[in-house]
């Protein structure tokens, strides 16, 4: 059964994050999100992101770790940009990159971003879309750091 609703790994990560105080598992429990799910899969929760090495526990509560700060703006980074195109807008541009093989799921973030944007595939790493590309999307080549294998070239008409 698919529902809206986060999952408790999400939950946890996004409660730890956001600076709200976890002296405790017990305080965990009482926060408003968490009170629908069973105490037992809670502590599953927690353990499951101890073990990998993403959040503490400590004196002063659970915490996130050095390596789950990275894994979060990680997996931030390969969220998706809404698109700021209508349905039906020009196309005005080509995208072109080369982002190597050790980098794939950063190809494959790419290229679904590409389809959100509207652009159609030409061949592999050569797509055609509408422009300007959002600035945020920009940024978000230059956080992955693949700027440099993106190029865009502005497709426009000459009158003669």
């Amino acid at each position: 059964m698919y529902t809206n609703s986060p999952s408790i790994t999400n939950l946890l990560i996004a409660t730890l994050t956001s600076g709200k105080s976890t002296r405790s598992f017990h305080r965990i429990l009482h926060e408003r999100e968490f009170k629908k799910y069973k105490k037992e899969s809670v502590k599953v929760a927690l353990s499951r992101l101890h073990k990998k090495g993403y959040i503490n526990n400590s004196k002063l509560g659970w915490s996130m770790s050095k390596e789950g700060i990275r894994r979060l703006k990680e997996t931030h980074l390969l969220s998706y940009i809404s698109s700021p195109f209508k349905k039906d807008s020009a196309t005005s541009m080509i995208v072109s990159f080369d982002i190597p093989e050790v980098d794939r799921k950063i190809r494959y973030w790419l290229r679904n971003q590409l389809k959100i944007f509207g652009y159609k595939m030409l061949q592999q790493s050569l797509w055609l879309g509408p422009s300007p590309l959002p600035l945020s999307f920009l940024k978000r080549l230059e956080d992955l750091n693949i700027r440099k294998n993106v190029k865009t070239f502005k497709i426009t008409k000459r009158n003669n």
